[in-house]
């Protein structure tokens, strides 16, 4: 059982698979209790946007590039090109979504929000306010995390407004399974290969499915297995102070400026903006 609204301790996190009707669209659910007190935590660039509806205060989302910030309630976010340092007040809920690549492009009006957000309601077509009450009220049920869970599901499944041409969705599903397997170490030429396309129609699929170039994709995948690789797993709950410490010992390690943008993603002078970017956040 989650136990009672407001009266968490330690971050739990209950991790649910979607139906098979909302495969195409999401990854995974999750229903995540924050603590007061939670370190913050660094957002990696991966390809993916996600669905979030936070039912207490809203977390801030921070740019280690720019010093951007903006408060983040329940929203649809694109996907990311840089990392965002991310401080969650608690204690509070939230029920979440991490979706597919393409699975924006068949939501809503088919916005992609790359290095955006939205209200949910905006995107969804939904009350936000009835929707955050109906998973409040899951907290009296027998599995909250499953009915809440089902409950979001349901919420994306009404919202799509398209489906893919014939070929299309297999061709996506070859790209990401293709791009996750080579960590990202692959040419764009590569890909398209890898389905039978050229490398204009390789471009077409990601700019009207997916919003990011197929080099800007495959650097954030490089990116996240870095991070993983070298210990520090954000994706795995690994926090801001642990993710930012071991992408800092790899940027002072000396190594060529090819061999880290091969498998950071990232040019040694961006590797070190974003990491001093998020020592001054951490700091600040």
């Amino acid at each position: 059982m989650m136990g009672a609204m407001g009266t968490t301790t330690a971050v739990g996190r209950s991790i649910v698979s979607p139906g098979p009707a909302a495969a195409a669209l999401v990854e995974q659910l999750e229903v995540v209790r924050v603590p007061d007190g939670l370190p913050p935590r660094v957002a990696l660039p991966d390809g993916r946007g996600a669905v979030v509806v936070r039912l207490g205060a809203p977390a801030g989302w921070f740019d280690p590039l720019t010093r951007g910030a903006e408060q983040v309630a329940s929203v649809v976010r694109g996907p990311r090109t840089t990392p965002r340092l991310v401080r969650e007040p608690g204690p509070t809920w939230a029920v979440g979504a991490r979706l597919t690549p393409w699975a924006l492009a068949r939501v809503g009006e088919g916005r992609l929000l790359v290095d955006d957000s939205a209200p949910l309601g905006e995107v969804l077509g939904t009350d936000e306010a009835v929707l955050a009450g109906t998973l409040r009220a899951c907290w009296d049920t027998a599995d909250p995390a499953q009915e809440a869970a089902r409950l979001l599901q349901g919420a994306l499944l009404a919202a799509v407004r398209r489906t893919p041409g014939p070929g299309r969705q297999d061709d996506l599903e070859r790209l990401v399974q293709v791009a996750e397997q080579e960590r990202g170490l692959v040419r764009p030429v590569d890909l398209a290969r890898s389905i039978d396309r050229s490398l204009a129609c390789l471009h077409q699929i990601f700019a009207e499915e997916i919003g990011l170039t197929p080099s800007a994709y495959l650097a954030g995948v490089r990116l996240t297995c870095a991070t993983r690789e070298l210990g520090a797993d954000a994706r795995g709950g690994a926090d801001a102070a642990q993710v930012v410490a071991t992408l800092r010992r790899y940027a002072d390690a000396g190594f060529a400026p090819r061999e880290v943008e091969r498998f950071t993603g990232l040019s040694p002078l961006e590797l070190r903006r974003s990491v001093r970017g998020l020592e001054e956040l951490l700091a600040g």
